[in-house]
């Protein structure tokens, strides 16, 4: 495969830049022992999904430290607020909304408008890390000499780019040599990086997605409920249609059986260029089917905690085996809300589950019969339950944030800008 490189920026590109830039209000001091952090992701806030969600649970995890302070630079203006809102009403996190006025604002940022939004912002107040997610992002941002050994590269090793191409592996080389850290989600992941990037060697540190530590959050009873559960984006991926077709089969055996679906986003298939309407019209008319549509992560927590068998399964003949060493947010959802979970088995998810979980599959059909199990054996659904629920605790934002905690040290000698120099830097 071959990484694109960005095209020469002429003397007319940085006018334009110049003059479509809005300007920035003042950033507000902070205490003077404050941790400073930057963060920025290539997501759009306005959907729900897998991308969406960890950030605000990166934002909640280094917000255990009392003394972090989060700056967030939004890529998309904000069109509603279900991942925003709960972001905005954080005491110390500040949400940017700040949008070139000649771009169309509903395309959002570019990675050269949010790296040049971010040097604005870096300039008003030194941050003490810059954590940044993807590839791209990351491969662009080592290049500016102000940002460099500060930025976290998040994520940059791909599941859908080759580690074996060579232009790949040297992109990488060059932000994990420009980067203070390289930021992976797994223990799989790390190795599979520190072994095609000997430079991320030494560097690397985990920071999987992260749940809520609340005792009082809604949680299963552990009584077997008829409901099977999905929650996130529609891709074949993550093959909806086939659990609809699982869903008509047992509904012979088990006519009070019903699906319930938390998600809006359809993801656009170039090979299958009807899939999202011929999703959704099978959403809208199939019998046993509850399509909630987009929720909230917290209405998203409560629907699950109703009670009813998750599903969590994965189609390889739509995205590549990388995908093994992924923690998925949906399955760290499903556990904190303590029900059984059926999905398909990877390493990454075998070690968080353990080897041993009883309702694992290796292919997606496979779930059917798994399916009926659980569905009579009310022995077996509890247990599944409780396992997934035990093997959720080591993923609060506690305990990633204990994993992080010795990387966020204040550099010495970093000063916070006061509100002067903030306003004079916009």
């Amino acid at each position: 495969m071959t990484i694109a490189r960005a095209r020469t920026v002429t003397g007319v590109d940085r006018a334009l830049r110049w003059i479509s830039r809005p300007r920035l209000h003042p950033l507000p001091a902070l205490p003077p022992d404050s941790t400073s952090v930057l963060l920025y992701s290539p997501s759009n806030l306005n959907q729900v999904d897998g991308s969406a969600i960890w950030v605000r649970s990166v934002v909640d995890t280094l917000l255990v430290d009392p003394a972090v302070h989060v700056t967030l630079p939004l890529r998309a203006p904000i069109r509603r607020d279900v991942i925003t809102g709960p972001l905005r009403a954080q005491a110390r996190v500040e949400l940017i909304d700040n949008h070139p006025r000649i771009a169309a604002r509903n395309l959002g940022l570019s990675t050269t408008q949010a790296l040049d939004l971010i040097e604005r912002l870096d300039a008003m107040r030194r941050f003490d890390a810059i954590v940044l997610r993807s590839f791209a992002l990351c491969e662009r941002a080592v290049e500016r000499p102000s940002l460099r050994d500060r930025i976290w590269s998040c994520y940059i090793l791909e599941p859908e780019r080759d580690p074996d191409d060579a232009g790949y592996r040297a992109a990488m080389s060059r932000i994990a040599e420009a980067s203070k850290y390289v930021v992976v989600q797994s223990t799989g992941m790390r190795h599979l990086l520190e072994s095609v990037v000997p430079a991320a060697r030494g560097r690397t540190i985990l920071l999987p997605p992260a749940i809520p530590a609340d005792d009082d959050a809604p949680r299963a009873t552990g009584t077997p409920v008829r409901r099977l559960l999905y929650t996130g984006k529609f891709h074949p991926f993550y093959p909806v249609e086939r659990m609809l077709d699982f869903l008509a089969e047992l509904r012979r055996d088990y006519p009070d059986l019903e699906f319930h679906l938390a998600g809006d986003k359809f993801m656009r298939i170039d090979d299958d260029p009807d899939y999202p309407s011929r999703l959704e019209t099978k959403l809208r008319t199939t019998p046993g089917v509850v399509w909630h549509g987009s929720l909230s992560r917290e209405a998203t927590t409560a629907l699950v905690a109703e009670g009813g068998i998750a599903l969590n399964l994965w189609d390889y003949r739509f995205g590549p085996r990388m995908n093994d060493l992924v923690v998925s947010t949906k399955l760290l959802d499903y556990a904190a809300a303590a029900v059984p979970i059926v999905l398909t088995r990877t390493p990454t998810q075998a070690e968080l589950l353990g080897e041993d979980y009883p309702l694992f599959v290796t292919e997606v059909d496979e779930a059917l019969r798994v399916l009926r199990r659980v569905l009579d054996d009310a022995e077996l659904y509890r247990a599944a339950a409780d396992r997934a629920f035990e093997a959720s605790r080591a993923y609060t934002y506690p305990a990633i944030h204990e994993l992080i905690a010795p990387y966020l040290a204040r550099e010495p000698g970093a000063a916070t800008a006061s509100a002067s120099t903030a306003s004079g830097a916009s």
